[in-house]
């Protein structure tokens, strides 16, 4: 093994700068063992975002849920003002900027991996075990350490750790810059972000009172807005859209036990690290960060965020700080292994190839009806990705789609953004309820349109034209076995597309 990095340090790290050869290397691995899908997920409603701001005309009907997310955010008009500019192609550019974020999250491990160790084996060990569990998902908050797709996260994460770096160097202007860079682009995350950073700052500079206090201030000011709005009514369209199956991440309550111990276990790790390696060190003061923070969220999110309410604070979704915990972690869980391995020279090849190979085995079984690199210009294989090609070269500009709204949830959907792939309207569905969790404003628009669509595989053509007319909608996708009388110019095994005829 020590061959193996000494081979690595003359070849990429010949005079202690930054390895740029590996790490281009691994963004390709990522690339192709994690997968990308460009229109899956979340990016389904970032991407929408961004089409809508290139051409203003698309989802005029449903504009509310789209537009809710880029009026907070320089990501969306930043990369749909590129894209009119430089006229260059849509899902090309998606794609390049994904891999740059790859890249970019690659080059923050590295650095913040030097920070905290001397041992190049180390350094190497965390740079790849950023590239092996890049996808990794991140217990209980619906998210993984950075996306297969690309979303604003995809860039906050990044610019988080080199936030993290800025704090551990004392550099605290240039931490202050990236701070307020990732509040422009996803102000939630940026807001974790910055929680952390401030704590670490403050465990760094021997202030260990300051960190506990600023911690525990979480919980009390939780408690204080829990007393304030605990009988205040709650929409029964939020609460649907809450408690809704793919929202249990928000309520600790609804967590299975090893999403738990996906929250618990690596605080534990971390005191285990820190013991052996030292509490004074700055590997202890981000250690102590990560326990710190990780208990008080789950100290608000046991005891504030009830799942019969109030729901004051479900849009702030506490618990994704694990979100900046896991990144860091994955850093120095790669740099212990790589650093241990010095005299077992099996160990850190052995680890990292189960990694990447057990990564590749999720991320094919997480997208099954899909490609697993969706290159710009290919037709899908997955066959809803297909029927929406086709609605978007067959139907008019201005057509209202409804569906089932479980649409998402189906067989071989892989979570594909029906208006992103289409560029057509469509009623809410429950993905749309994750914006509703965000922005309740939404919610009783949300709540009468899914109800509209909610028995569309089985009722009849006149209960379909009764329910969905008063919306505009002017086009349905059935189930292939639903009946009706209604022309459907397209089907295949999945669905059928069908015009809405009076």
């Amino acid at each position: 093994m020590t061959d193996f990095y000494s081979r690595l340090c003359r070849i990429c790290f010949p005079s202690q700068r930054t390895p740029w050869p590996l790490i281009a290397l691994l963004t390709i691995a990522v690339l192709f063992v994690q997968g990308y899908h460009p229109y899956a997920n979340d990016a389904g409603i970032y991407v929408a975002g961004i089409r809508k701001l290139v051409d203003p005309g698309l989802y005029r009907p449903d504009a509310p849920f789209i537009v809710s997310h880029t009026h907070l955010s320089i990501f969306a008009p930043l990369l749909a003002t590129f894209i009119r500019l430089t006229h260059a192609g849509f899902a090309w550019t998606l794609l390049a900027v994904y891999l740059l974020a790859a890249a970019l999250f690659l080059y923050a491990s590295w650095l913040l991996a030097t920070r905290l160790f001397t041992s190049n084996a180390a350094r190497f060990g965390a740079l790849f075990m950023a590239a092996a569990l890049y996808s990794l998902p991140v217990a209980g908050t619906a998210l993984y350490v950075m996306d297969p797709y690309l979303t604003a996260r995809s860039l906050t994460t990044p610019i988080g750790l080199l936030a993290v770096v800025a704090a551990l160097d004392r550099r605290y202007a240039l931490t202050t810059f990236w701070i307020v860079l990732s509040f422009l682009v996803h102000p939630l995350m940026a807001a974790y972000a910055f929680a952390f950073v401030t704590v670490m700052i403050a465990f760094d500079r021997a202030r260990p009172r300051i960190a506990i206090a600023l911690c525990a201030s979480g919980p009390v000011a939780a408690a204080i807005a829990d007393f304030i709005v605990r009988h205040q009514p709650i929409s029964p369209g939020y609460r649907e859209a809450a408690l809704q199956p793919a929202h249990r991440f928000l309520f600790l309550h609804l967590w299975r036990p090893y999403e738990i111990a996906g929250a618990i276990i690596p605080l534990i790790l971390f005191a285990f690290a820190a013991r052996r390696i030292g509490w004074s060190t700055r590997f202890g003061s981000i250690t102590l960060t990560a326990i710190a923070t990780g208990i008080s969220s789950l100290i608000i999110a046991a005891f504030f965020v009830p799942v019969h309410g109030p729901y004051l604070l479900v849009p702030l979704q506490v618990m994704r700080i694990n979100h900046i915990i896991y990144a860091i972690g994955l850093v120095l869980f790669g740099a212990l292994i790589g650093y241990y391995s010095t005299h077992r020279r099996w160990l850190a090849p052995a680890f990292f190839l189960a990694a990447f190979t057990g990564m590749a085995i999720a991320a094919s079984l997480t997208f099954p009806g899909c490609r697993r690199v969706e290159w710009p210009g290919l037709t899908p294989e997955n066959p809803w990705s297909q029927a929406f090609l086709w609605i978007r070269t067959h139907t008019p500009r201005n057509a209202v789609f409804a569906f089932t709204p479980r649409l998402v949830n189906l067989p071989l959907e892989d979570e594909q953004g029906f208006r992103v792939f289409s560029e057509r309207s469509q009623l809410a569905d429950d993905k749309d309820a994750g914006d509703v969790t965000v922005f309740p404003s939404l919610a009783p628009l949300w709540a009468r349109e899914r109800h509209a669509t909610a028995g569309i595989n089985h009722e009849s053509d006149a209960q379909r034209l009764a329910r969905l007319r008063p919306f505009g909608v002017t086009w349905i996708l059935l189930a292939p076995n639903a009946k009706t009388h209604f022309p459907c110019p397209y089907h295949n095994s999945v669905t059928k597309v069908c015009r809405l005829l009076p």
